[in-house]
């Protein structure tokens, strides 16, 4: 497989995939952050839905979000800080911005998202900042 679309400099194979397969489960907010960017660019919809809980799960409407992330060539993810969210944690925040195009036009999608652990396992749970650039 080919680079992951996370940016971590590995392979895709040995990055998100085993995340988005099921295979294991992120260990961090962070890690959460990244498999969920990848399953954007592939339109995994599905691993969205799964790794989301409380307002972020509310009106979320997966044909919308499938449309939307088949729509855009993305163009990468940037990490700009983490705030807790290690194994240890019960809680964490990540703040980061993703790269995309959308009708020759390059946008920026800059969001604070934060993550809780809930029965064992990371869930995305709210945007405390989002910044979606307008159509």
């Amino acid at each position: 497989m080919s680079q992951c679309p996370c940016n971590a400099n590995k392979r895709f194979s040995q990055c998100c995939w085993p995340f988005i397969s099921g295979k294991i489960k992120p260990e961090t907010a962070e890690q959460l952050m990244r498999s969920r960017y990848s399953a954007y660019t592939r339109a995994n919809i599905a691993y969205i839905q799964a790794t989301q809980m409380g307002p972020a799960a509310q009106n979320f409407d997966a044909a919308e979000a499938k449309q939307w992330a088949m729509s855009v060539k993305w163009l990468g993810l940037n990490v700009i800080r983490t705030e807790n969210g290690k194994a240890e944690d019960d809680t964490g925040t990540v703040e980061f911005l993703a790269r995309f195009q959308l009708n020759k036009q390059i946008h920026e999608l800059h969001e604070v998202s934060e993550f809780s652990i809930i029965n064992d396992q990371w869930f995305y749970c709210r945007a405390a900042l989002h910044q979606k650039p307008e159509p």
